[in-house]
């Protein structure tokens, strides 16, 4: 059962309008309420969820600490002098010097690939979407990707150049909040897909990277190291080479020895309307054989024109089963519930968010709302399906309220609630840094 919600025009955020800079909100312990979501596309892996509890409360001893978090420079970084640097969003096809293509998407899948041909892992990939796809017992269409593959530049031989793909560089991202066992949260790329004359399209791809730590004292490097970014500037050699020093670490071929290709590759998400109606957000993870191939969605349940639990008994029974763990945001959603399919192969977005009949407690729905995809890039934050828009260009990326603050009503009660994800991740990278 699809909803969307009646929002008014000026919070459906334009794909290119709204200009919001990061830097202009820089408050140090501004209130904020509730939640963590992605900050570019869907929730995480399954027993990897995407919510985080850091830095929803800010107490007295945080308060008093001195540390100050630069959250443009050391959370989500998408100043010009990073994202078109000349070296490292260029590259020349080598993998001999680090600084070459170092946030260049043709080099990043590249060492991704690991021993795979690089260009074979990615055609690969993106031709999942020339079929259709059938998992945990659904049906995901296929979507005209030949859209871009004909805005990718060719060689010689027919195949990819992946020196000249169409993407640009829109954000990297310091997840440190979605730490667990055996790592020190994530680093992300995001990225914007082009078309043939290089403009920008509805259609970005996130690169979503674990940060290796299996002890404490390499989870307190990843966040010395995240936060000494703040004292320099973008634009100085400096920042530049320590940023590329940190995201080579969780990058580069055999960074994560033992998993797939030996990357620290988690997942790639991707969230389009460029080739077909309506916006459709897709997660793939790396094959036991090193492969990129689709995968069930984490925190969201089946929700399409075949397949969908939105509204439904079943999902009331979920909730209801596990509304301690919904609340807590430490939930997962199942391959399977009640003996059906449960976890969503892909979901379509239509401005939605979810609830289920007789759930009365609000917080309870607000909470699995909001952490499904839909929900998230949606009704429950206001958003214009994304949370870090494309751009030309020569501009900055503009980011959603969600991330830079903002005040949303509950679509079904009207109440307010006020969401700054960003000074959520900045209290809790503050009260780490802080800890005794």
């Amino acid at each position: 059962m699809l909803k969307r919600a009646l929002l008014p025009s000026a919070l459906v955020v334009s794909l290119f309008g709204c200009v919001t800079d990061v830097d202009d909100v820089e408050p140090d312990e501004e209130p904020i309420v509730d939640v963590d979501v992605d900050d570019g596309e869907m929730p995480d892996v399954p027993g990897q969820p995407s919510t985080s509890i850091d830095g929803e409360e800010v107490s007295e001893t945080l308060a008093a600490c001195a540390v100050t978090i630069a959250k443009a420079r050391e959370l989500m970084i998408t100043d010009l002098a990073v994202v078109e640097d000349p070296v490292r969003t260029k590259w020349t096809g080598k993998l001999d010097t680090q600084s070459d293509g170092a946030w260049h998407f043709g080099r990043l899948m590249t060492e991704m690939a690991g021993a795979n041909n690089a260009q074979t892992f990615v055609k690969s990939w993106l031709n999942t979407w020339a079929a259709n796809q059938t998992l945990n017992g659904q049906v995901v269409d296929a979507r005209p990707i030949s859209r871009v593959l004909a805005a990718w530049p060719k060689l010689a031989n027919g195949n990819l150049d992946l020196t000249k793909p169409p993407m640009r560089l829109l954000a990297i991202v310091n997840r440190f909040d979605l730490r667990g066992a055996g790592n020190a949260g994530e680093g992300r790329f995001v990225f914007g897909v082009l078309d043939r004359s290089g403009n920008p399209t509805s259609f970005t791809i996130i690169l979503e990277y674990k940060l290796p730590a299996a002890t404490a004292a390499a989870v307190q490097k990843w966040a010395d190291d995240w936060h000494a970014l703040g004292a320099l500037a973008p634009t100085s050699v400096e920042y530049r080479n320590k940023l590329q020093a940190i995201t080579r670490r969780f990058s580069k071929r055999d960074a994560f020895p033992g998993r797939p290709n030996g990357s620290a590759i988690s997942q790639v998400r991707t969230n389009e309307i460029a080739l077909a109606a309506p916006w459709e957000l897709r997660e793939f993870h790396l094959t036991t054989t090193g492969q990129l191939r689709l995968a069930t969605l984490a925190l969201t349940p089946a929700h399409d024109a075949r397949v969908d639990h939105d509204g439904t008994p079943l999902l009331a029974q979920f909730m209801t089963d596990n509304a301690a763990a919904i609340k807590a945001q430490t939930h997962t959603v199942p391959a399977t519930f009640g003996g059906q399919p449960f976890a969503g192969a892909h979901v379509l977005n239509n401005i939605d968010f979810w609830s289920a009949p007789g759930i009365i407690d609000s917080q309870l729905r607000f909470r699995f709302s909001l952490n499904t995809c839909n929900g998230c890039h949606g009704a429950e934050t206001n958003t214009g399906f994304l949370h870090i828009n494309p751009r030309a260009a020569g501009q900055k990326a503009s980011l959603s309220g969600f991330l830079t603050g903002v005040t949303v009503s509950d679509p079904i009660t009207g109440v307010s609630r006020t969401l700054n994800d960003l000074q959520r991740r900045a209290n809790g990278l503050k009260a780490f840094l802080c800890a005794p």
